[in-house]
């Protein structure tokens, strides 16, 4: 059977753009920006066309190296591709303090200066935060000779701070809430398979006392009537007591045959009882993917999936867990796919997770993508191998598959 769990709220339309709700409130900031300045430069008689058609250029040239900046995908060369976006970022700001003659343009370094959080320690980003302050000094109070530029400086050096306090306490609680959430799932996971693993437990335990106790004791009573039917065989008995020999052993012969089909339903129930004491991971799943917000799980457990042993459902809970995880941080998924199969030999669990939107991969006629494994992968790694079962990560260019492979073990 196959299940889907779908995110209870809508997806807003700026998510379905792929667009952040950072990104966009920053693309209106740069909009009413660059478009008050322009309009402005354009009513003045003392700038040329030429300089509006810099100023122009530069505004859509930060537009995009912003965007480039503020995306979610990763470069091939991440770090060094970062920092030169940064470092093109600031140019291009210091460009329109030369090319804009208005300081309200140090609103673009504001935008700037909030995604240093992201890429370097809050504490360096607050210490070389007089710099991009200092530069809106020099140039519009040196190169256009505005007054008061000292006072604007230290007013435009306040929003920077502000802007930096703000995004490095957003992503302290982003950090937070997912280590949260990531708890509650395990708590939850937890939960379910306690559950699971104390009615197994009791169902196990009766099992074996019918086995051991009313098993034993119907398999004597088996063997003692078998026995006095085979002694009755070889009593001596006179010709006129031949009818009640007869009668007795019919009886003897009927309480056998009585017991052999009292055992076979015995061992027909404990087979029952021990076929039902299966853990149910789909359940533990379901509990753990109920509220996950703006994905989609699909997943697919069979009804002839048995899993006995409760360390095997504990790791392969853990691993799915880790997948989530994985998934919502690093691929920015939307959609992942759970399978599981079965043999008499082998248990096999296929993950999918599908890339959405910046996080998918443009590898057309390129290399195979790679990837690092990090401390969650090698943390199923490890996992799997205390069970003697094997794991293997594969990527391509729409999704991340871990492939599971285990054992299938009982209970006792």
């Amino acid at each position: 059977m196959e299940n889907q769990i779908t995110s209870r709220n809508a997806t807003p339309f700026y998510r379905k753009l792929h667009i952040g709700l950072e990104h966009a409130s920053a693309i209106v900031t740069w909009l009413c920006v660059s478009g008050i300045s322009l309009y402005f430069m354009l009513k003045s008689t003392q700038i040329s066309h030429l300089q509006v058609a810099l100023a122009a250029f530069l505004f859509l040239s930060y537009l995009i190296s912003w965007m480039l900046l503020a995306r979610d995908a990763e470069y091939k060369n991440e770090k060094a591709v970062r920092f030169a976006l940064l470092a093109i970022t600031f140019i291009i700001v210091i460009a329109i303090y030369f090319t804009v003659p208005f300081v309200y343009t140090a609103i673009l370094m504001v935008i700037w200066s909030a995604a240093l959080p992201y890429f370097m320690q809050a504490k360096f980003a607050f210490i070389l935060s007089p710099i991009w302050s200092c530069a809106l000094y020099l140039v519009y109070g040196l190169y256009w000779e505005f007054n008061g530029m000292g006072l604007s400086a230290v007013l435009f050096w306040t929003f920077n701070l502000f802007a930096l306090v703000m995004v490095t306490t957003a992503i302290k609680e982003r950090e937070s809430r997912q280590h949260v959430e990531m708890i509650n799932l395990e708590l939850i996971s937890t939960q379910q398979l306690l559950g699971q693993a104390a009615q197994q437990a009791e169902r196990v335990r009766i099992a074996r006392n019918i086995h051991d106790l009313l098993g034993h004791h119907l398999t004597a009573l088996t063997i003692n009537l078998q026995v006095a039917g085979r002694q009755l065989d070889r009593l001596d008995v006179a010709t006129p007591d031949e009818s009640r020999k007869n009668a007795i052993k019919d009886s003897i012969e009927q309480c056998h045959s009585l017991s052999k089909l009292l055992l076979s339903d015995v061992r027909d129930a404990v087979s029952d009882i021990r076929s039902k004491s299966s853990l149910n991971l789909e359940q533990t799943i379901l509990a753990m993917t109920d509220r996950l917000p703006n994905i989609k799980v699909t997943l697919d457990y069979p009804s002839t999936i048995s899993i006995n042993d409760v360390n095997t459902a504990d790791v392969l809970t853990r691993c799915v867990q880790e997948s989530i995880t994985n998934a919502i941080k690093h691929a920015n998924a939307r959609i992942m796919h759970i399978a599981f199969a079965q043999t008499s030999e082998v248990l096999t669990m296929l993950i999918s997770a599908e890339f959405s939107g910046a996080a998918k991969i443009p590898k057309v006629g390129a290399s195979k993508p790679k990837f690092t494994i990090g401390n969650g992968l090698k943390g199923i790694q490890e996992r799997i191998k205390q069970l003697q079962g094997e794991v293997t990560f594969t990527i391509n260019d729409t999704a991340f598959i871990t492939d599971v492979k285990v054992p299938v073990r009982d209970h006792d």
